[in-house]
């Protein structure tokens, strides 16, 4: 039976991810032609939270799961295709700082709905319970919650354990212990997690150098000569 904290989030969760986006329009500096391009990532936004919209209110935990990283990757994909080629250092930064807005407003309405949402257990979203798409969705909301440490520190917690089961990726895992320790100036364990030092994408600073290989392997990961990164807009 659900106790009355369970059914209070089950129910509070849809209703978080139903609310409207609440983000600025853009800040001082922001040109005609960044204007342009900001109103076409909301436009993004805004057609897929229509068409969420219009869907019937999700049967479980994991359908919520899956549309709220569906929005987000949505909200990212515009990102990534904003144009910026030929924009003054002003110029683009004023455009990048008014887009990221937009997609953090997705980001931070999505931590909300899935901190409803958490296993009461202690655990997490694995695959046996939750299907792989859900699974790889409550990563990305994790993954991406730079504005909520506790959140991220929380749920590689929880994610530990499921690493040896098979229950998660252990990417996943790695890339929110590695985005956690950048954001607290850290070293990264795994080296998954890459920055933009002088416009430059490359990793960072990681523990025990000589090591890393060996704890990358331990986990599956690819090798760091692949170099199998994409950076965002504006590096």
């Amino acid at each position: 039976m659900l106790t009355r904290r369970l059914l209070l989030a089950a129910l509070a969760a849809p209703a978080i991810a139903a609310a409207p986006l609440v983000a600025p329009d853009g800040g001082p500096g922001l040109s005609l032609r960044g204007q342009k391009q900001v109103a076409r990532l909301r436009a993004a936004i805004r057609a897929k939270q229509a068409r969420q919209a219009v869907l019937p209110t999700p049967r479980s935990d994991a359908e919520l799961l899956v549309r709220l990283a569906d929005l987000e990757q949505t909200a990212r994909e515009a990102l990534y295709g904003l144009d910026l080629d030929g924009m003054a250092a002003d110029e683009r930064q004023a455009t990048l700082d008014a887009a990221w807005a937009l997609v953090e407003a997705v980001d931070r309405r999505n931590q909300l709905a899935l901190k409803a949402i958490l296993p009461a257990d202690g655990g997490w979203f694995g695959r046996t319970a939750y299907g792989e798409d859900a699974a790889r969705a409550a990563w990305l909301i994790t993954v991406h919650a730079v504005n909520d440490r506790r959140l991220m520190r929380e749920a590689a917690s929880r994610m530990a354990p499921l690493v040896a089961t098979g229950e998660i990726e252990p990417a996943w895992y790695a890339s929110v212990v590695d985005r956690l320790a950048v954001l607290e100036g850290r070293p990264q364990r795994f080296g998954t997690q890459p920055v933009c030092r002088a416009g430059v994408w490359t990793v960072g600073e990681v523990e025990d150098p000589a090591g890393l290989e060996a704890r990358r392997a331990s986990l599956g990961l690819r090798s760091m000569a692949r170099g199998d990164f994409r950076p965002p807009p504006g590096c």
